[in-house]
């Protein structure tokens, strides 16, 4: 059943992902004819709207991915939903591999687009661009050389960070719920602002502080630091969400 799901959530995102992704490809492809041209300001335009449209793929593959969770609860849709012979975790879960998947895809799209735009460059400029990503690799390998633990610790910060921000906002939609007047979205709107406020102001005051000092005794313990962190953060978020969705769904309010 969790495999239906994320076939599910995987189609009804990308029917609508596909779209920035189809004209951000096109518009590459577009851009790179322009700016062989001599026409300098047909070549900024098509520079301007091929980045406009890669912010936009990745926007709407990341906002999609949250909707979809709304959509598909909280509406009158969510009868549907909690009818199915499902467990919450399963659909917490099936929503958030869904909206990773697409996430990681608009991000690989965005990159073959940047791929597309770069062939058939001048060979100088290929070579400039070429030693810049070199001495960028030089230089993470000797630093991943000096601290090969590092590796390790970046991939499981991405493991633990990537899911909390997609549960981060499922549980502010789930604070949302809880309230019983009809305009929820607005409440959820609020309770997000909040609490970009109040991480803003403890990231400031406390947070960088510690990572500071943690980064001094060794990059380590200041990658651990963040991994336990965030990894408590999910962990909180996922179980309030899990709780909202088996006893505090109200569709009626």
């Amino acid at each position: 059943m969790v495999g239906k799901l994320i076939k599910h959530e995987l189609f009804s995102t990308i029917r609508i992902a596909a779209i920035p992704a189809v004209v951000m490809l096109l518009l590459a492809i577009l851009t790179r004819i322009t700016v062989e041209t001599s026409n300098v300001s047909l070549a900024i335009t098509s520079v301007s709207f091929y980045m406009f449209s890669v912010a936009a793929t990745l926007f709407i593959g990341y906002f999609f991915g949250i909707h979809s969770f709304y959509q598909s609860l909280f509406t009158s849709n969510g009868y549907l939903t909690l009818s199915l012979p499902v467990t919450p975790d399963q659909l917490i879960w099936s929503k958030l591999i869904a909206a990773i998947t697409v996430m990681f895809a608009s991000i690989i799209i965005c990159i073959l687009s940047a791929c597309i735009f770069f062939i058939g460059l001048p060979e100088e400029v290929i070579q400039q661009i070429t030693d810049a990503f070199a001495q960028m690799g030089d230089s993470i390998n000797r630093f991943i050389n000096a601290e090969p633990m590092v590796f390790v610790e970046l991939i499981l910060f991405a493991i633990v960070y990537v899911p909390m921000m997609f549960l981060v906002f499922y549980t502010v939609m789930c604070i949302g719920q809880l309230f019983t007047v009809k305009n929820r979205k607005a409440i959820a709107i609020l309770i997000y602002v909040g609490i970009v406020f109040v991480w803003s102001v403890f990231n400031q005051a406390i947070f960088t502080h510690i990572n500071s000092s943690m980064a001094e005794v060794s990059i380590n313990l200041a990658m651990w630091v963040n991994i336990v962190f965030y990894a408590a953060v999910s962990v909180g978020c996922y179980f309030f969400v899990r709780y909202v969705i088996k006893n505090k769904v109200n569709l009626l309010a």
